[in-house]
């Protein structure tokens, strides 16, 4: 159940109308007229976690120790420790064990959470300039997200493709994730696209930690939120000036294979002077993604670098179909994780500077050569 959705405990609310009604898992919880921004129809997700000591299962009572043994017992480690558990009596569910933590782990509320977020969105973008597209737990409550949608300049355009921005926010109780805010071009709906939002965000430099430590909710406000999210926007639009740039930057077939083959031996301090094999044929599975991939018509330096998206994103870069089919968690854990998700990356930094464009083809075209010619003089075998 990689989407971590356990009923009747978490909910994940959509806009019962508009672009944003459903979820791939189809376990959303449809709000008529949207969900309100004070939260009023969600209280559910926005119920809060309670904090408690340690007591023995058994009815006794304690017995006062005397001064040395008190002395001997104020080491005692289960003092330092406490129980996490969500008070969802609400809505009738009771509570639910939630986490141990150490004393000293300061809980961040839902409520506070969503709050802030909602705060800092009107701030920055107007009370109209954003939509609510996901509020949500998961893992039993353990988990809690936000999605919100970036209206008008949030939405921007490259050539003919549209791309999307999200002001997300995830956080836990049971310490998996430290609560974070982000920019990010997907909407969370479920634990998978939490791990490709914090991914995405976490690449593009879009995300802002806080962690579980003491006095860090005096970092959750509306002023903090609004300054991280003010500063990605400025961010992002230096970013659509570069893949505009790049769509503008003319390169052929043979000078895909140039860029890709320097791509793949860029590595910092531990590039490469031979390109593999293996990125051989990876070269070759992606010269149909640059000329005819989405979106793609293989004129520009820009369908180089759709061609490195899709291929690590939904291409064979995420592993081929098994005899049962590739496992669903482990394409996108790929795809948004790990060497695929660095390629990606670096195929991105070597394009969006002219003169390491540049260097990276000029380098790329002696290796691809030497290549050609090594595969020449074994007939071809890998």
């Amino acid at each position: 159940m990689s989407h971590l959705i356990i009923k009747p405990f978490d909910q994940v609310y959509v806009p019962a109308e508009g672009q944003f009604n459903s979820t791939w898992h189809r376990l959303e919880t449809s709000v008529q007229g949207g969900i309100a921004q004070d939260g009023s129809n969600i209280p559910d997700v926005l119920q809060p976690i309670a904090e408690s000591g340690f007591k023995p299962d058994f009815d006794a009572p304690i017995s006062t120790p005397d001064p040395e043994l008190a002395e001997h017992l104020k080491d005692n480690p289960i003092t330092d420790w406490k129980v996490l558990l969500a008070d969802l009596r609400q809505s009738g569910n009771g509570v639910i064990p939630v986490h141990v933590v150490k004393k000293s782990y300061k809980v961040h509320q839902n409520r506070a959470l969503f709050d802030a977020m909602i705060a800092a969105a009107c701030k920055v973008l107007g009370v109209n300039g954003f939509e609510i597209a996901t509020v949500g737990t998961l893992g039993a409550f353990s988990q809690f997200f936000v999605s919100l949608f970036i209206k008008g300049e949030g939405a921007f355009k490259v050539g003919v493709d549209d791309f999307a921005s999200f002001f997300n926010l995830v956080s836990s109780h049971n310490s998996l994730v430290a609560s974070q805010n982000m920019l990010a071009a997907l909407r969370i709906v479920c634990m998978n696209t939490v791990q490709a939002s914090i991914s995405d965000a976490s690449g593009a430099g879009t995300a802002s930690v806080i962690r579980h430590t003491l006095n860090s909710e005096q970092l959750i406000t509306p002023e903090k939120f609004a300054s991280d999210l003010s500063n990605w926007i400025a961010q992002r639009n230096q970013f659509t000036a570069t893949l505009e740039a790049l769509r503008a930057t003319p390169m052929n077939l043979d000078g895909f294979r140039a860029f890709a083959a320097g791509v793949f031996t860029t590595d910092g301090a531990k590039g490469s002077d031979q390109l593999s094999t293996v990125s051989w044929n990876r070269i070759g599975e992606m010269e149909s993604l640059f000329a005819r991939g989405k979106g793609n018509s293989g004129v520009s330096a820009y369908d180089a670098i759709n061609a490195f998206t899709e291929y690590f994103t939904s291409g064979n870069g995420v592993g081929k179909p098994t005899k049962n089919g590739t496992n669903l968690a482990k394409r996108i854990a790929s795809a948004n994780f790990g060497r695929g998700n660095e390629w990606k990356l670096q195929a991105l930094a070597c394009a969006a500077d002219e003169d390491t464009l540049t260097d990276t083809i000029k380098r790329g075209a002696i290796l691809f050569n030497d290549k050609l010619i090594e595969r020449a003089a074994k007939g071809g075998d890998k």
